[in-house]
Parts: structure tokens; C-alpha cells; sequence
């Protein structure tokens, strides 16, 4: 994997009230592989604002850490069968938001890492959604990242 690439996330919640909210984000980005541990940082915009989170994602071992900083803070974990809780800081107020993660696949090949996730989320100890996560990160230059129209 080369040291720029691009990262797509992907995220689908649903409410137990079955409304769905999907979001997905492309960010170029750098990658490290430290220690055999995977390092992927990027920036993200805030919608409604110029002001850019700084994000880091990091994959070891069947193990995704998320954290966040700037106007959002967070750090999130994402492990099979394991529920991790942490507080998620925004300008509107701090939330515990807890993560318990019931499917995680990892794929790697030369030019692409691909994170799949399923997990239940709960916000100050209430059950909020059921959701779903895909992180892709690609060689900027494998010619791996198309825009469908």
C-alpha cells in the first residue's frame, strides 16, 4: 500500500422506529503500517460548517479503534463480540456511546484494506440503532476508486 490513498466510510443506521440515515464520506489520506499495526489518517468536513475533524483509524488484529478530534471528539472501538464504550464530544453536548460489535470482516490485498462492520450502537446507555460500517482505503493511484453516477 502506498503512502497516499483515498478513504471511503460508509455508515447505515437503523432505528428501532426502521428509519434508515446513510452517510458516506471520501477523504484523501495518508497510510502508515507500523509494527504491523495500520495506520490511516484523513480529514473530514463538518456538513453546515468550514470547520474539518482530524481522523484516525486504526486496524490491528480483527481490531478497529476510531478516533476523532477537533469541534467532534470521539474514540470509538470496534471488536467481535466485545461491547467498548467511550464519550463522544460534540458542540451540542457529551454523549457515552456504547459499541458492541456482532459481525467484523477484514479483507487486504496490495492496494485496498476493506473493513466491514455490524455493531449495535447506544447512546447514554440506550439502545439507538443497529448499523453498519465500510471503511475502503485505496493506493490513490491503483485506479481502484470510480464515481458512479
Amino acid at each position: 500500500m502506498t503512502e497516499d490513498v483515498l478513504v471511503s466510510v460508509k455508515g447505515l443506521h437503523v432505528t428501532e422506529e426502521a428509519e434508515q440515515n446513510e452517510i458516506e464520506t471520501i477523504s484523501a489520506g495518508r497510510y502508515y503500517n507500523r509494527n504491523g499495526k495500520h495506520y490511516i489518517l484523513y480529514e473530514e468536513a463538518i456538513e453546515g460548517t468550514q470547520e474539518l475533524v482530524q481522523s484516525c483509524i486504526k486496524l490491528q488484529n480483527g481490531r478497529m479503534e476510531v478516533r476523532k478530534k477537533g469541534p467532534l471528539q470521539s474514540q470509538m472501538i470496534f471488536e467481535r463480540d466485545k461491547k467498548n464504550t467511550s464519550w463522544y464530544y460534540t458542540p451540542y453536548g457529551n454523549m457515552m456511546a456504547g459499541i458492541e460489535v456482532t459481525e467484523m470482516k477484514v479483507s487486504e490485498t496490495k492496494d485496498l484494506i476493506e473493513v466491514n462492520v455490524d455493531y449495535s450502537l447506544e447512546m447514554n446507555y440506550e439502545h439507538m440503532a443497529d448499523c453498519s460500517i465500510q471503511v475502503k482505503v485505496m493506493a490513490k493511484d491503483s485506479g481502484l476508486f470510480h464515481l458512479q453516477t
